[in-house]
């Protein structure tokens, strides 16, 4: 079914930041306390980041030379002794030139695309369910996903139907969300776990390369039970009649430790992807276009002397873009002066902090982030990590919602 402050900087090492996506299974189980993280169990998991570019014919545009395949490894697990249902949901956050998905290529700018055709954005989510068994971990490629799911301890229980599709398009950017459910109403049963491993080959024409970078999904614990159509809600008082809290609150304010674009590292010269995307989100809609979930990200740059600079950028659906992008058109123009570069900065890193605002009452400021470090020798990409931005998760004013199908 297809729906539409100044402090000073703390500076991590490559090595170091990732430490949090290397955590064990047996780190992750419940607290006494709901809690928002990415090493408990919970009952609402987002991954922030699916990415699937291959080599396949129906790629729209088709794979370049010199450029990397990618995919993306999802597992989820079932920590419970009982069979529990889940409903997903994959968010593409394409754009495409002339409008929505197939009506054209995959785009970024409008230089993109054929003269005279804008690159649009034309956001949807596509949905699927099924069951795991007791303690069952689960794994697919966003790319194929799963025709067949396996069971585990015992026979296949009659629930168990259904299969994972494989994402909507390629190329593909966006993300998935995972709620823990029971006959398709939410419930406040913290039962599951999710990583994902972003794999990339290449360059394409050669395949000399392979990068891996593996992060934990942020896993939002249940406070209460949904109701079928209802909001959920991310933060929020307790018995609320605006938005009553469901699961524990999203993170409005983030603090980000990096690298400036181009420092030299003993692993190698580094460049920083970041994906920004709201909490906020409406999972029924047709078309999530924007300004339908639309977070401005404020942002305050400090480097390693304590000197602030200021930028933002504006989140709809989904935002995933190199730091120096930010505040320069994309590509390589402008790299040099940007307030990311180490050039401008003249320090090897600092601290990003950045705080979401929104003006429409249906939906809350928080923020998902996750950034992805790039390394390179002599130009050529060498390795990658991926680790999630420090966030502040005490409940706002105002929550964070989550409008899912009406059953």
């Amino acid at each position: 079914m297809v729906t539409g402050c100044n402090t000073r900087t703390s500076f991590v090492a490559a090595g170091a930041v990732a430490i949090v996506v290397a955590l064990s299974g047996s780190a992750l189980g419940q607290t006494a306390s709901p809690q928002t993280s990415v090493i408990v169990t919970g009952a609402y998991l987002h991954f922030p980041k699916i990415v699937v570019h291959t080599t396949s014919p129906d790629a729209n545009p088709a794979l370049a030379v010199g450029e990397f395949a990618k995919d993306t490894v999802v597992q989820l697990t079932n920590t419970s002794d009982e069979a529990v249902e889940v409903n997903c949901y994959y968010v593409n956050a394409n754009r495409h030139c002339g409008g929505p998905p197939g009506s054209g290529p995959v785009c970024r700018t409008d230089s993109e695309c054929a003269p005279g055709v804008r690159c649009l954005p034309g956001w949807q989510s596509s949905d699927f369910n099924f069951t795991l068994t007791p303690r069952q971990p689960l794994g697919w490629t966003a790319s194929n996903g799963l025709p067949e799911l396996p069971c585990f301890n015992g026979p296949c229980p009659e629930t168990q139907n259904g299969v994972i599709p494989p994402v909507t398009e390629e190329p593909f950017i966006g993300e998935l969300r995972c709620i823990r459910v029971e006959s398709d109403v939410p419930v406040a049963e913290n039962d599951l776990k999710g990583e994902a491993t972003i794999v990339e080959a290449g360059p394409f024409g050669t395949n000399d390369e392979v990068l891996a970078a593996a992060y934990n999904a942020v896993s939002f614990q249940g406070i209460t039970d949904g109701e079928g159509g209802d909001a959920l809600c991310l933060g929020g008082a307790p018995g609320s009649a605006d938005c009553a809290a469901t699961y524990t609150p999203c993170a409005a304010n983030l603090a980000l430790q990096h690298f400036f674009e181009g420092a030299t590292t003993p692993e190698g010269v580094v460049s920083t992807v970041l994906t920004l995307s709201p909490c906020s989100t409406r999972l029924e809609a047709g078309d999530l276009i924007a300004p339908e979930n639309r977070v401005v990200a404020l942002m305050l740059v400090y480097n390693e002397f304590e000197q602030r600079f200021s930028t933002g950028a504006v989140v709809d659906c989904l935002e995933n873009i190199r730091l120096v992008d930010i505040d320069t058109p994309l590509g390589p123009q402008g790299d040099a002066f940007s307030l990311f570069s180490i050039g401008t900065q003249g320090t090897l890193g600092g601290l990003t902090r950045i705080k979401g605002q929104t003006s429409d009452e249906d939906f809350g400021p928080g923020l998902v982030a996750l950034a992805h470090q790039y390394f390179s020798d002599a130009g050529a990409l060498v390795s990658s990590s991926a680790y999630h931005v420090n966030g502040n998760f005490a409940a706002e004013p105002d929550p964070d919602a989550v409008y899912p199908p009406v059953p």
